[in-house]
């Protein structure tokens, strides 16, 4: 028995996100809620966030002199461009409405939210997963990490009530800034989220996740694909910073790390684990 759902967004993307399950009868847990896009889970968060970007007035498509690009290199051919480098690049921050170029201006990706066809599976190995349903080139935006933005303390709570089995699907982003500090951004798609939800880690990932703004300075948690995806190939994404091996071949673990299962050739054997501090 096949169990299928059409569109799991219900018509929130512009195209729609399915369900497949050709192994078992279970069905697809229910979110709360469903969103596209991030959502503040306290107003009192906005107030981190109210700046804006100074519009442009550029004429019909921008160019490199735009200044919402201006040398950050992030996009060529309405794709994150091959120079980008995503741990120097400056931050990718994208036309908005208020600006004067058209729609369909090269820095305008994101926004324009998901193009390919992108299916909830269950696997074999793993619970559930994403695929694409068509070839992805190299290079081309796929989904975003959507769902509440939290703060620390809401964060430390949910943990707190997390059960050893439950998994955890906080995203907490660091971006540094000039002075030495960084903005800090917690995402939580536990209760409210998107298909970025369902991606799974892999040692050997096809998206690297890059962060963007769009619309608002709030940071969007972007995945781009990292090589050309095929389709029904998995989608993946490493959860963490690489693992490092010592000489007897064995990596450095956390006694509560869990098992990897991405069934890479260079598999770390373990997820990767970050220490009670991670939040700070």
């Amino acid at each position: 028995m096949t169990v299928f759902i059409d569109d799991l967004s219900d018509n929130q993307e512009n195209i729609k996100i399915s369900f497949i399950n050709e192994i078992n009868t279970e069905h697809l847990p229910k979110f709360v809620s469903y969103t596209a896009n991030c959502v503040l889970r306290n107003e009192s968060l906005a107030e981190e966030f109210e700046s804006v970007s100074l519009p442009c007035d550029c004429k019909n498509l921008c160019d490199q002199k735009c200044p919402c690009s201006l040398n950050s290199n992030a996009y060529s051919n309405h794709k994150l461009s091959q120079e980008y480098n995503n741990h120097t690049g400056r931050p990718i921050i994208e036309c908005s409405e208020l600006c004067n170029c058209f729609e369909n201006c090269n820095n305008r990706i994101v926004q324009h939210g998901i193009q390919f066809h992108l299916q909830v599976f269950k696997t074999e190995r793993t619970g559930l997963g994403v695929q694409s349903k068509e070839f992805i080139p190299k290079f081309s935006f796929v989904c975003e990490y959507a769902g509440e933005i939290i703060d620390e303390q809401e964060a430390y709570q949910r943990l707190k009530n997390h059960s050893p089995d439950d998994s955890n699907y906080i995203y907490v982003l660091k971006e540094h800034s000039s002075d030495h500090k960084y903005i800090k951004t917690i995402i939580d798609p536990t209760y409210i989220g998107n298909v970025g939800r369902y991606l799974n880690h892999s040692c050997s990932p096809n998206l690297i996740s890059v962060p963007v703004r769009a619309g608002s300075m709030i940071p969007r948690i972007c995945f781009f694909a990292k090589e050309d995806i095929f389709p029904l190939q998995e989608l993946t994404y490493n959860y963490g910073e690489e693992c490092i091996f010592d000489e007897s071949g064995s990596s450095h673990i956390n006694s509560c790390a869990r098992k990897c299962l991405c069934g890479s050739g260079n598999c770390c054997g373990y997820l990767p684990y970050v220490n009670d501090n991670w939040l700070k």
